[in-house]
């Protein structure tokens, strides 16, 4: 008897390990990528990305860069997936004209399914973008410059009247959520006003980070993450998460609610959404809107922010390429007590030049967005690639390429002047149908970002080296490691 109750488990460990062994031997010999070269435990198994983003916490895009050095410009990366380096491979992936689809996969990890970014059917998300691109193209945001403007103004008062130092990371955040807060809701989310420039559901926002990959690879945490121990960080992750949807619950009921807006606003968003989405789709669900909303706020408060930091940095870092800056919106904007707009603000060339560099070296999203190939395969550049085989490129590879982008590392937006071919390979916002959504407002906001700050602002940096603005850990977006840029500011005298 003792010996049938030891029996049956030890077949049982048996057959598992014999079809584990199978499976790792078909993998290595028989699939249709066993010719690509890559490290054996990737082509195994799933678990050695697991390792690099869950174990080691955002480590994947720096071994890909060492994948890359060893085995070439192609790397199987999983057991039915490559990644590329050679920049001319992006335009089959991500071009307009490209019939490749989000990997479900990757993409449900975001929560947000029935969003315009996390839709796969590329049906569903053209129909979704429909509904949302009238309030994002360059009309809607030149009638909602005002708004932006606003907010960056009080920005700047607000920076000007501190005392201390100021975190430079949060301060940026702090409008650009009032921004896409107002846009989405009718009203600010008044962090701005806020007594100090950090507010919690900014942090939130920062701690529910590492989350994306840890659901990712493991979706049964987030079920059984309420009745974890409060000890455990993804508990609290977890928590800051809710907190984040609460939030968003809160401003939807709001804007449902609402006869005029708080704000001088043209139109919002989600006064409008619920209808058009009930004529569009035949269905309102609030699952879609709590999607879209979720979505649109992390998207429209981070990018613009994190291309403000390295952007603003970079050019206090150097005097020559400060002083350029300063002396050319002088030029174009003599009386700083006066308003010029966006409009006018895209004919100064170096101002351009420097946003384009801050958001080259900003990257945008840092984590290759992956696609599935479709039926009859992907044939590119001598690449035959089957069908069902999921394929990636970080555009980190591209802004950081020595033949695109010389010496790459370096802050240098003398390399945008007279040039536009550097503008097919500035791929912050991605490309293709598939493309930022936003990609309008984040332009506006940049140009009177820096427009603003530089023309009305002494600022000089504190305690905050090119290290703290530079590296980073990959979490889908950059999360840099390193110190806050943090500033003193004064305003200047006009």
């Amino acid at each position: 008897m003792a010996f049938n109750s030891l029996w049956y488990p030890a077949l049982f460990l048996l057959l598992t390990a014999i079809f584990a062994v199978y499976l790792a031997l078909r993998r290595l010999v028989l699939h249709p990528l066993a010719y690509y070269p890559g490290p054996p435990a990737a082509a195994v198994t799933s678990l050695y990305k697991t390792y690099f983003e869950v174990v080691k916490g955002g480590q994947w895009l720096r071994q890909l860069d060492e994948l890359h050095n060893v085995y070439g410009d192609v790397v199987r990366v999983g057991p039915n997936e490559l990644h590329f380096k050679d920049y001319r491979i992006y335009d089959k992936i991500f071009s307009v004209n490209s019939h490749l689809t989000k990997d479900p996969w990757f993409y449900a990890c975001f929560g947000v399914g029935q969003s315009t970014f996390g839709a796969i059917d590329p049906a569903h998300a053209k129909s979704c973008r429909e509904l949302l691109s009238p309030f994002f193209d360059r009309r809607s945001m030149l009638e909602f410059e005002t708004v932006i403007r606003s907010k960056i103004e009080l920005l700047a008062d607000r920076l000007s009247n501190e005392n201390a130092a100021v975190d430079m990371f949060y301060a940026f955040r702090c409008a650009t959520m009032d921004i896409i807060a107002t846009l989405c809701f009718g009203r600010s989310s008044q962090l701005l006003q806020g007594e100090e420039l950090k507010a919690s559901l900014l942090v939130d926002i920062q701690d529910a980070v590492p989350l994306l990959w840890t659901t990712k690879h493991f979706p049964w945490v987030i079920s059984i993450a309420p009745f974890l121990p409060g000890c455990i960080k993804v508990k609290s992750q977890f928590n800051s998460f809710l907190r984040i949807c609460d939030f968003v619950f809160g401003e939807i009921h709001y804007a449902g609610q609402v006869d005029k807006p708080a704000l001088d606003v043209p139109r919002f968003i989600y006064k409008d959404l619920p209808a058009i989405s009930n004529v569009v789709h035949g269905s309102s669900s609030s699952t879609y809107l709590v999607h879209e909303a979720l979505a649109l706020i992390q998207a429209g408060s981070d990018t613009v922010a994190n291309t403000c930091i390295t952007g603003v940095f970079h050019v206090l870092s150097n005097p020559s390429i400060h002083r350029r800056l300063v002396d050319e919106l002088q030029r174009a904007w003599p009386d700083a007590r006066e308003n010029i707009g966006w409009n006018d603000m895209e004919k100064i060339p170096y101002l351009t030049a420097v946003i384009k560099e801050s958001l080259r070296l900003s990257h945008g999203f840092v984590s290759p967005l992956p696609r599935v190939v479709g039926k009859g395969g992907l044939d590119c550049l001598g690449y035959k690639i089957p069908p069902g085989t999921v394929v990636g490129m970080s555009t980190t590879f591209i802004h950081t390429n020595p033949e695109l982008f010389p010496k790459p590392h370096e802050f240098c937006p003398e390399r945008w002047i007279g040039s536009t071919t550097h503008n097919k390979y500035l791929l912050s916002f991605s490309r293709g149908t598939r493309m930022c959504l936003g990609i309008n407002m984040a332009w506006a906001e940049l140009y009177l970002f820096f427009g603003i700050l530089f023309r009305k602002l002494d600022m000089e940096i504190v305690d905050t080296s090119a290290r703290d603005v530079t590296e980073f850990d990959d979490y889908f977006v950059p999360v840099y490691t390193g110190r806050h840029l943090k500033l003193r500011i004064a305003r200047k005298t006009i």
